[in-house]
């Protein structure tokens, strides 16, 4: 990455926080556990600028590999995706949450052609098991997946999860990087950052354990 995208990533991270898209304090997350943090990249449609920032960062990831097509997860990458089709010109399709019960039936919407690459936008990652669902029923209508890019590295990770299936999968940034900028230019204190990344390590953790006990049953399995 160059001087340039560079400086243009941190102030993303910083206009992020400015609006508390990136926010700080206790936070119940779906998992059911507590966070000290919490990242709402839905209210990106709120602040125009700010998604017209994010789809520039994007983009400069993105463009590196050929691709065919833009596809964005609902719901909260759908405005991503969208702004970098029409800033940059290129066509998009996106994956219904569920098949249509009328019309066509289709759960994807937009014209596409069979062998055509695809390249997956998603807003955060954490253990990598929702992107999936995505790559499922595209690769399922004749599709292929260039790569999977996605704005936020939870720490969790799903990068990996989703690379050692065999797809390219790319983070902007991570949450460490995050809370580096963020307390390099005073927006949290010390202990703020030391929970936060004691919370990334924690949580990291009981992710490798799991991943090695279903991994150790698959063995069983086979067996």
């Amino acid at each position: 990455m160059n001087v340039f995208d560079s400086k243009m990533k941190e102030k993303m991270i910083l206009d992020l926080h400015e609006v508390r898209i990136i926010d700080f304090g206790q936070f119940k997350l779906k998992s059911g556990i507590m966070s000290p943090y919490y990242i709402d990249l839905r209210l990106l449609v709120t602040f125009p600028h700010l998604l017209e920032l994010v789809s520039d960062v994007l983009w400069e990831k993105i463009r590196l590999k050929p691709f065919d097509l833009i596809a964005g997860i609902p719901y909260a990458a759908l405005p991503m995706s969208t702004a970098i089709s029409l800033r940059y010109n290129r066509p998009m399709i996106f994956l219904r949450k569920e098949q249509k019960a009328y019309g066509k039936g289709k759960m994807i919407e937009g014209i596409y052609h069979k062998g055509q690459h695809v390249v997956i936008i998603d807003d955060v990652i954490s253990d990598g098991a929702s992107k999936f669902e995505t790559i499922k029923p595209i690769e399922e209508v004749g599709l292929e997946i260039s790569q999977v890019v996605v704005l936020l590295d939870r720490g969790q990770g799903g990068p990996q999860t989703v690379r050692d299936k065999g797809y390219d999968c790319v983070a902007i940034t991570n949450m460490e990087e995050v809370l580096e900028v963020l307390y390099k230019h005073g927006r949290i204190n010390y202990e703020q950052l030391a929970e936060c990344q004691k919370f990334i390590i924690n949580t990291s953790s009981k992710i490798e354990v799991k991943n090695v006990k279903n991994s150790k049953k698959r063995r069983h399995a086979v067996k």
